[in-house]
């Protein structure tokens, strides 16, 4: 706790509940700050949370294309409502549906350029200070961090993905 705030800082909290190696509780504090820069970022665009973790999950898959139906299964939330979600993507003008070329029942959900845009302009200036973060860094320095992000990124994959077999939304 600071001297200044009586409120105790999350990770004390989830420290007196487990341990964990110094930077795992690193890794845990980035993923805290991610999740408020996903709600800040989502607020500034004027999407509702899960319609801008929708809209990440669309402007991922453009290489292969997402129907409301996996969307849906992504969020974890129901066909229904991924289709409700994906109309208000629609109407809002961030989204276009797109008739597969093989299969003319299969719809695609499509970024729109200017939406894609309006994320990436908003994340422009923090890539550019975490490029300057990582300037600090050896090149030896910076292989070891990005080692050790991208196989904590495996196991956190890996986890959700045992986590969430045999749940699939209704």
């Amino acid at each position: 706790m600071s001297e200044h705030n009586a409120t105790p800082d999350p990770e004390d909290i989830e420290r007196a509940r487990m341990s964990a190696a110094d930077v795992s509780w690193s890794l845990r504090a980035v993923n805290r700050a991610a999740g408020n820069l996903d709600h800040a970022l989502a607020a500034k665009v004027g999407l509702r949370s899960l319609d801008y973790e929708a809209m990440g999950h669309i402007m991922d898959s453009e290489t292969s294309p997402l129907g409301p139906a996996e969307l849906g299964a992504r969020l974890g939330i129901s066909t229904g409502s991924a289709t409700e979600l994906a109309d208000r993507l629609e109407k809002a003008g961030h989204v276009t549906r797109s008739r597969d070329d093989l299969d003319r029942r299969r719809v695609h959900l499509v970024p729109q350029a200017h939406a894609v845009a309006r994320i990436l302009g908003e994340l422009g200036p923090l890539f550019a200070a975490l490029d300057t973060l990582a300037e600090q860094f050896t090149e030896q320095e910076n292989a070891v961090i990005s080692r050790y992000l991208r196989s904590a990124a495996a196991e956190l994959d890996a986890h959700a993905e045992a986590l969430s077999v045999g749940h699939r939304p209704n």
